[in-house]
């Protein structure tokens, strides 16, 4: 292990040592200027291990703009990482150059190997053997190994946009010649489109956690139309790639993705759930994975296995991750959410009550003060005016507004985060930087404060629950399931390691309780027109005090509780 990380340390240095006239690869989407430089040394020291098999579009695909000579000590380090293990040290070494944030665009997060063996192994278990296996966004290739060891005989297709994860998985595989994995180099909607399986086949993996709000504007209709109506606008790329395999799923087909669980209530997700419950004909397991974690990214998920059709009518089941507690849905409710394991246990004695100050179970700050929201805050159409690429922008909660039942109305827009934004990189952005150095934005106080005024992302605050600052009749609380930023108008409230998912949904509901109301009240300030102020010092000092009553008839059901904190990518 030591030797491990010697060797990992050793191609890193040589991999990092680049200037800005480095050659580089053709641009990545998400991947910045440095970045992509470190790659094009990456994908020189794959390219020397390349078998002559692979497709000639990922071979130029990873070869730089000019030439770049691996030295001998940085070739021998990194054929002792692809030696020990290759697809998790080849995953480490491309996470240790492209930072989680520059990754959330293509959604690259790796799944760990015995996570990945677990869903396979489950689907083996319930299921015949396919004979043709897909790799829905594959990255390095987990799945595909993982596929290739359970079933010897079938066909491995491993799909990726990303050529850098693609070449890694192509390496990893150079060392065991009997695997029959196909790698193509193409992004998974057009290959699904001009592609027919002849095999029973298994739709395999973890495809890419981009949020809607990072899916290019341009792509999001052809990408709803591939889903054939079954995801609505909003949802993930994740369920997108979902909808789309349903849409192409004929009998003897079958899936296992590990997707975000949002769709098991969002109003995307209404025609999907309705979708499910009327393929009555395939066995269909739900297996809720909470705060399941993906190297750097945290995530509320769903294990969504869809069996090949059968003679007789089959259940869907939705169990925990462990399979200790299960429930079967009613397949004549058409859209209605579906429902989580956990949620009878709010009112199991043990814990039925709970007492305690709420700085004890989380921490609660202001939003990010930008000192320039004119500046930094627009929508997503204003952004797309100024013509800001996607990946400088992130969803942000900018108000909270009372709506039906106990869940706030949310306004949304998107904050501009210049993350290792370099001057010169992109023609819009450096004219927006110019035009608020016209109006003197950076002349602002807290802009001056910054080493670079126009970044913030140093200061992007997302938090697990979203609380209004100020409030006449009730304070809004809002579970924050897509990971919105937050400005300093709002309050966010962080949950502590320790607290588990049960206590988290309670004290949610709490909050929205009239309890809790009468609770953020007294601990508030004051002002002109009956406006009562929050603030962070008095909220932790607040002692919580939930009941089994207190849970009953607020609306909150067990799979909105468990969507706390569905995405945490930082």
């Amino acid at each position: 292990m030591a030797e491990d990380r010697l060797a990992m340390v050793e191609v890193l240095a040589w991999v990092r040592g680049v200037t800005s006239h480095s050659p580089a690869l053709k641009p990545i989407v998400g991947i910045n200027d440095s970045e992509n430089r470190q790659l094009a040394r990456l994908g020189a020291l794959l390219s020397e291990r390349l078998a002559d098999d692979v497709p000639s579009d990922l071979v130029v695909a990873l070869t730089a703009d000019g030439p770049i000579k691996a030295p001998a000590d940085a070739l021998n380090a990194f054929e002792k990482l692809i030696e020990e293990d290759a697809v998790v040290h080849l995953a480490e070494l491309y996470a240790a150059i492209v930072k989680p944030a520059n990754r959330r665009a293509l959604g690259t997060f790796f799944t760990p190997r015995d996570s990945a063996k677990a869903i396979v192994d489950g689907y083996a278990g319930r299921h015949a053997a396919p004979e043709a296996v897909v790799d829905v966004g594959a990255g390095v290739g987990i799945f595909s190994e993982i596929a290739r060891a359970r079933w010897p005989s079938a066909s491995i297709h491993a799909i990726d946009i990303n050529p850098l994860t693609l070449g890694l998985q192509a390496v990893a595989a150079a060392g065991h010649p009997e695997w029959n994995v196909h790698l193509e180099l193409a992004d998974y909607r057009s290959w699904l489109a001009s592609n027919s399986p002849t095999k029973p086949t298994l739709y395999l993996g973890n495809p890419p956690y981009t949020r809607w709000q990072l899916i290019e504007s341009g792509a999001r209709a052809d990408l709803l139309e591939s889903a054939g109506g079954i995801v609505g606008s909003r949802a993930n790329l994740s369920t997108l790639f979902l909808g789309m395999t349903l849409n192409k799923l004929r009998p003897e087909d079958s899936i296992a993705m590990i997707i975000p669980a949002g769709w098991m209530r969002a109003d995307y997700g209404k025609t999907l759930r309705s979708h499910l419950r009327a393929a009555d004909r395939r066995q269909i397991s739900l297996r809720l994975a909470d705060s399941w974690r993906f190297e750097q990214a945290i995530v509320d998920a769903v294990l969504v296995e869809v069996g090949p059709e059968v003679a007789a009518v089959r259940p869907i089941e939705v169990s925990d991750w462990s399979g200790s507690e299960q429930l079967t849905v009613d397949r004549s409710e058409g859209e209605a959410a579906f429902p989580a394991p956990g949620r009878q246990h709010l009112s199991t004695p043990s814990r039925s009550s709970m007492e305690a100050r709420l700085g004890g179970l989380a921490r609660v700050t202001r939003g990010t003060a930008s000192g320039a929201n004119l500046f930094f805050v627009k929508s997503a159409a204003d952004w797309d005016a100024l013509g800001i690429p996607v990946q400088f922008r992130r969803a942000l909660a900018r108000r909270l507004r009372p709506g039906t039942g106990s869940s706030p109305l949310l306004e949304a827009a998107e904050l501009l985060v210049l993350d290792d934004y370099e001057r010169g990189t992109d023609v819009n952005v450096d004219a927006w930087i110019a035009t608020g150095e016209d109006e003197g934005t950076h002349e602002l106080h807290l802009c001056a404060k910054r080493k670079r005024w126009f970044d913030l992302s140093a200061e992007v605050k997302t938090p697990d629950v979203i609380i209004s600052a100020l409030a006449r009749d009730s304070f809004h609380v809002l579970l924050n399931a897509d990971r919105l930023a937050i400005t300093n108008n709002l309050f966010g409230l962080y949950w502590k390691p320790n607290v588990d998912q049960e206590t988290k949904g309670q004290i949610v509901v709490w909050l929205r309780s009239g309890s809790g109301q009468v609770a953020l009240r007294a601990s508030s300030s004051v002002e002109a027109n009956g406006l009562h102020r929050l603030s962070p010092r008095a909220v932790v000092e607040i002692e919580i005090s939930v009941s089994s009553q207190t849970t009953g008839g607020l609306g909150v059901g067990a799979a909105e509780i468990v969507a706390i904190g569905t995405v945490r990518s930082e």
